[in-house]
């Protein structure tokens, strides 16, 4: 088993020198600059087609730095709640005689990249962020998370202001995001609720106008006109599409290299018995033993472990079982997943801890459908937040998701091991066609997702847990 070893003082050293380069010089570079270095470092492989991206990130990146972004005018309460009768008569006649006339600036046009799972879309938002002038303040956020913190914040606003429902917080939104951040970058864009759709169709008519001055840079696995594609009202959306696509450069990046399937030293994170040796044997529990000890050494980086601790999630508790606060948490599977928790809960994991260890996953089936479902949305949380997780389960992921039939008593066996067939007719499966998974990924989902937003978010958990795995994601997580 290989266990990394890195003391403290030079874990936070590490840190240190990030953080003051992320803060200064790289503030002072162009992307294709950074890009450059990088390559010369053998960090990244130079790639020809995300050079051809550079090309308009170098061009944002010139405008930015003789942006000035307006004033934003705050919302007058009063103005946000319904009038009626004579107060409506006389406040139009009156109420804006004396109001200042917004600002209006020439905004730059952002960008709109999208492309198929692993080609380096984040990679390259990432590379720009930290490139962003520094006179600009910027907020790069996960879309799940961004929707999960706008739906928070609309419900405080109305708390705040009396707790009248009727009060239109968007504009109180819109102009709390402007004083946030100049510049937003959006990762992995996709709307599957039409709550969000229709909070999100109101807000960006706001915030993406001269007046506020906000400028988008968004990565997707879709193009603009197939977001929120068959979704409730969706001709409500389609004006909200078209105003992504003026206010952006929509940009296609079809590299043909997937980075995820780039090789990578393989960590041994993810504990599973050999062949031949059930998991819940004395052999393999002493082995999971070590595992989980040595795993939560190293990630606890000498913090003390506790019991019980409490996370405030919304006004209420959320106990972690066993942890060393702000480095690392574990949980059984039926801890994390058996309980009914939500992406809101899980998100506030993963930014409170940078390591997760999650014991004893059993065989999974359709029969435990939202235990899956509940461990893929932590899974997402844990990876776009660049968190490790380590883990033990009865088998390895490619081959824990079976039929009901196949488990055994205990869920941590099957009754008849047999050898997988895949079908050649996943060749022309839209996961494996479109987006590039490997057929027994496209078989798997097939076998939890009924709608497409279902199945693409299973295969693409799969193909984050092998990427989750490797040595270097341990290593760039914790230096």
């Amino acid at each position: 088993m290989l266990i990394l070893r890195t003391s403290v003082p030079q874990l936070g050293r590490k840190r240190l020198i990030r953080h003051v380069l992320s803060a200064s010089r790289f503030q002072s570079t162009t992307p294709l600059q950074r890009y450059d270095q990088l390559v010369s470092e053998n960090r990244l492989r130079d790639d020809s087609y995300q050079r051809g991206i550079l090309t308009s990130l170098e061009g944002l990146h010139g405008e930015l730095l003789a942006y000035k972004p307006p004033d934003v005018l705050q919302p007058d309460i009063k103005d946000l709640t319904p009038k009626t009768g004579l107060s409506k008569v006389f406040g139009s006649l009156f109420g804006k005689s004396h109001a200042k006339e917004p600002e209006t600036v020439n905004v730059p046009h952002g960008i709109y990249l999208y492309g198929d799972v692993g080609c380096g879309k984040t990679m390259l938002m990432d590379l720009f962020y930290h490139t962003v002038p520094g006179h600009l303040t910027k907020r790069r956020v996960h879309f799940h998370q961004f929707m999960q913190n706008l739906h928070k914040r609309s419900h405080e606003l109305k708390h705040q202001h009396g707790g009248h429902q009727e009060l239109d917080v968007i504009p109180l939104l819109a102009w709390e995001l402007a004083q946030q951040s100049t510049v937003l970058c959006f990762d992995e864009f996709q709307v599957t609720d039409v709550a969000d759709a229709m909070l999100l169709r109101r807000l960006l008519n706001l915030v993406l106008r001269s007046d506020h001055g906000l400028i988008l840079f968004a990565t997707s696995n879709r193009a603009p006109d197939d977001l929120y594609i068959n979704g409730i009202q969706r001709e409500s959306f389609i004006p909200c599409i078209q105003l992504i696509k003026r206010v952006t450069n929509v940009i296609y990046l079809n590299s043909p290299t997937d980075y995820r399937k780039v090789p990578k030293p393989v960590s041994s994170v993810y504990y599973s018995p050999k062949p031949g040796i059930r998991f819940d044997s004395k052999i393999s529990r002493k082995q999971q033993q070590q595992h989980i000890e040595s795993w939560y050494e190293f990630f606890a980086q000498g913090h003390p472990k506790k019991e019980n601790v409490p996370l405030k999630i919304w006004g209420r508790d959320l106990v972690v079982p066993v942890s060393s606060p702000g480095h690392v948490a574990m949980f059984t599977f039926d801890q994390l997943c058996g309980q009914p928790l939500a992406a809101g809960d899980y998100l506030t994991l993963a930014s409170s801890y940078k390591a997760f260890i999650v014991t004893d996953i059993p065989y999974l089936s359709v029969n435990v459908r939202d235990k899956v479902r509940r461990f893929i949305t932590f899974l997402d949380a844990v990876y776009d937040s660049h968190g490790c997780l380590a883990v033990t389960a009865a088998a390895s992921f490619t081959d824990i998701f079976v039929e009901p039939e196949d488990i055994g008593n205990g869920d941590y066996s099957l009754l008849d091991h047999k050898d997988e067939q895949v079908n050649d007719a996943l060749e022309n499966d839209d996961l494996v066609k479109n987006h590039g998974f490997d057929k027994r990924i496209a078989k798997k989902a097939a076998m939890f997702g009924n709608l497409d937003e279902e199945r693409f978010a299973f295969a693409r958990a799969l193909s984050r847990l092998s990427q989750m795995s490797t040595q270097n994601w341990i290593e760039d997580s914790f230096s």
